[in-house]
């Protein structure tokens, strides 16, 4: 616990964010209903960052290829329309809306494409431009948002999320 301990000590003076951590640690932990809070957000947040590590080895069905290649090549939004009438003749299913929606939500949740609500539609992207238009919508910039929120409001993992802002401050 000591090394642990002295290892926190020097990740946080190295920080820019150190001190507002230590502030916000310190009034978290004196009370138990907020420490408590806090372990399950840190746990979750652990499962959420997992997921980076999953993304690199997971493996896709036919259908969710030629639907990240359709979306992702365009570098433009399309709703899942717009992708099942985009879809070549060996890939049948995809020309029903239903299960190209199906398909896009599952890249969505696996954090390969992004999501944004755009009028009544869904408008599936890559994540960077997903959270940029949330972004947007939302009127923030990505220094000071809340990536909790805008994981909740594309669908997206919060570690793709958060990677995608990191990518739009750069």
């Amino acid at each position: 616990m000591d090394k642990d301990i002295e290892k926190l000590n020097a990740l946080l003076s190295m920080d820019e964010a150190g001190a507002e951590i230590i502030r916000l640690l310190n009034e978290t932990l004196v009370d138990t209903t907020k420490r408590n809070m806090l372990l399950i957000k840190l746990n979750e947040i652990r499962k959420e960052t997992s997921v980076l590590i999953l993304r690199s080895e997971l493996r896709f069905t036919k259908s969710e290829e030629a639907v990240k290649a359709i979306v992702l090549d365009s570098r433009k939004p399309f709703t899942a329309q717009e992708v099942s009438s985009r879809v070549g003749d060996e890939l049948r299913s995809l020309k029903h809306t239903t299960h190209t929606s199906t398909v896009l939500n599952s890249l969505v949740s696996k954090g390969i494409l992004g999501r944004f609500k755009l009028g009544y539609n869904y408008y599936f992207t890559s994540p960077k431009e997903a959270v940029n238009e949330q972004l947007k919508r939302r009127q923030e910039i990505p220094q000071r948002c809340s990536p909790a929120e805008i994981a909740e409001e594309t669908g997206m993992p919060l570690a793709v999320v958060l990677d995608a802002i990191e990518e739009l401050m750069t």
